[in-house]
């Protein structure tokens, strides 16, 4: 059989310019002792915090300059130094393995996150990623360590406390505490535990569900009146198929006005492009014929021009030559360095007589173009009003014949179309109407459906049974006084001794029975090879028999000594840590690991060094 878990090896507190806070523990026993404010409930609360608790160790004024907690384990089965590391301040923690690079775990555990410090542990413990019932239908979430915990952590005030060692006095976890005890017991999670419905949500369900109905019923009930429509549902269906029938002839008489009306908009359209057409082209010839008439001028003047010119040349070339008025010599005999060949009067006029015959024969074809131009434009502008007339006549017949006809069919159409989605309107309301009563009728004859009832989370008596035998072994060996038959109740989840339930005895019973309860919880999962951190801390199980309840009597010595002596023989190769006010039996000094504090000069004054 392999057991894992893990044990403490030592608790230190280190800052600047102070002596670290030390104090080691190996495996078995181990009793710290010593008088009240020497350090011993700082220690838990410090290794509490270690073990994921979120509230911070109690402020102390030795422990002012101190800032950062560590805390080494011993992993069973691995021989390797592991050190968790945390400032006391709170935060993430620091996880050193030798061998290994450094880690920050996450102090909160979340399900499905590996990186957390209550995964790690969990794994240490055996029991990564299962699962425990939180209620009665079975709903279920992540183990956390911190459900571990406070069966291995025990302070002074819980080991008195008449509530089950299981149990934190929460109603509302009440589920998956007894779930993980269970657990611990069996080895087997809840993981294949399927939850059902909760009653009371889903009859909150069922309610909400008739009270939406209710409103949109309402709602619906009151549109439909805003209708105002008379008769019946009946008389409404009737209504509507003659409303139908008189929208579909309606609207055939408008597609007829509607067609005859393209007919009309059609010829209009056409009339208007022609006019379009035969007026920008009237006025391109008109433009034409405008330049046509300048181009006429513009001829004329140019043989008028040649006319003279021709004119001149002619009565010049008819004069005689004369002789140099200065020397006398005819002109055949006058040399001139700057005169030039130049035409005779003569062959100018033929010239320009030549010229003007073109321009005359030009003028002929501009004056038959300029005809020509001007029968077109006539007939343009006959095109013009001819276009302007049918246009005026298709618009006169939309407009006076057609438009009111189209107007009464569409009138027509749309009334009946109108009334026609008013009763449609009706039709589809009604049908929701008639809906949600059903639904509604439905939901309140039907009863909620209970899904089957799961076995309570409670660990049952005879389930504990051979856990009660470890813890009745054990108070025999510690000489409990009147010791008979120790059993477990399912009603109360707590030892039963000697016909007496546990929370029913004064304090001092009540502390020595919880320290029973967690050792023989441990003692009972190293036997039946069950996962279990393997340590166990408690805080004062003895102290309490000095100062018994009323009623209650008192104890002999021999009862602690004896608790020392078989934690000691019985718990060798697991860890107990014991701490209390009075010093143990001088005897189990070679068997345990005793740590005295003195509260004084001599000795160890106690956990944090006196500087």
């Amino acid at each position: 059989m392999t057991f894992t878990g893990f044990q403490l090896d030592r608790l230190t507190l280190t800052g600047r310019g102070v002596p670290s806070a030390e104090v080691r523990f190996r495996a078995g026993l181990n009793v710290v002792s010593g008088p009240s404010d020497t350090g011993k409930t700082f220690i838990i609360q410090c290794i509490d915090f270690m073990f994921g608790a979120s509230k911070t160790p109690k402020s102390i004024p030795e422990a002012e300059r101190y800032d950062t907690v560590r805390l080494g384990i011993k992993v069973n089965g691995d021989a390797r130094t592991v050190e968790l590391e945390r400032s006391l301040r709170g935060g993430e923690f620091k996880l050193r393995i030798e061998g290994q690079a450094d880690r920050v775990l996450g102090a909160k555990h979340t399900a499905g996150d590996k990186s957390s410090l209550s995964h790690y542990l969990l794994s240490l413990t055996g029991v990564a990623s299962k699962k425990v019932r939180t209620n009665a239908q079975g709903k279920t979430r992540d183990l956390s360590f911190r459900d571990l915990a406070r069966l291995i952590l025990v302070d002074e005030e819980d080991v008195i406390a008449e509530k089950s060692p299981i149990h934190t006095g929460q109603f509302t976890n009440a589920t998956v505490e007894s779930a993980v005890f269970r657990l611990l017991l069996t080895g087997v999670d809840d993981g294949s535990v399927v939850a059902g419905d909760d009653p009371k949500v889903a009859r909150g369900r069922q309610a909400g569900k008739a009270e939406m109905l209710e409103l949109l019923l309402t709602s619906t009930q009151g549109r439909l009146s805003e209708l105002q429509l008379p008769g019946d549902e009946q008389a409404w269906r009737d209504h509507l198929l003659t409303i139908e029938a008189q929208a579909e002839e309606a609207e055939k008489v408008l597609a007829a006005e509607q067609q005859s009306a393209a007919a009309l908009e059609e010829r209009r359209r056409a009339a208007w492009a022609m006019l379009r057409r035969s007026e920008s082209r009237s006025a391109v010839l008109t433009e034409l014929q405008q330049r046509f008439a300048l181009l006429h001028e513009q001829y004329v003047s140019d043989l008028r021009r040649l006319e003279s010119i021709a004119e001149a040349g002619t009565r010049l070339g008819q004069m005689s030559e004369e002789r140099c008025p200065v020397c006398g010599a005819p002109s055949a005999h006058q040399e001139h360095e700057h005169r030039q060949t130049e035409a005779s009067p003569v062959d100018v006029a033929q010239a320009c007589r030549a010229e003007a015959a073109k321009i005359s024969t030009l003028i002929r074809d501009l004056n038959a173009t300029r005809i020509e131009n001007a029968e077109r434009i006539r007939v343009l502008m006959a095109e013009i009003v001819e276009a302007k007339r049918d246009l005026k006549s298709a618009g006169e017949e939309l407009q006076d014949r057609l438009k009111p006809r189209v107007e009464v069919a569409l009138q027509t159409f749309r009334d009946s179309q109108s009334q026609r989605d008013a009763y449609r309107r009706a039709m589809e309301l009604l049908g929701r109407v008639n809906e949600f009563q059903g639904l509604l009728s439905e939901i309140r004859g039907d009863a909620v459906t209970t899904s089957a009832s799961l076995p309570s989370a409670r660990v049952r008596t005879d389930e504990a049974e051979e856990f009660s035998a470890e813890a009745e072994a054990l108070l025999k060996r510690w000489r409990f006084p009147n010791l008979g038959r120790v059993t477990f109740s399912d009603g109360d989840q707590d030892l039963v001794i000697s016909g007496r339930q546990r929370a029913s005895h004064g304090k001092g019973v009540r502390a020595i029975a919880h320290a029973a309860f967690n050792l023989a919880l441990l003692s009972y999962c190293v036997k039946q090879d069950r996962p279990h951190p393997g340590v166990v801390l408690i805080d004062s199980p003895l102290v309490v028999y000095r100062e018994p309840d009323v009623g209650e009597g008192s104890f002999s010595r021999e009862v602690k000594d004896s608790f020392y002596k078989s934690v000691t023989e019985d718990f060798k190769n697991l860890q107990v840590v014991i701490f209390e006010n009075e010093d143990p039996p001088f005897d189990i000094a070679g068997g345990a690991n005793v740590i005295r504090f003195t509260g004084a000069q001599h000795g160890r004054p106690g956990f944090i060094p006196i500087n």
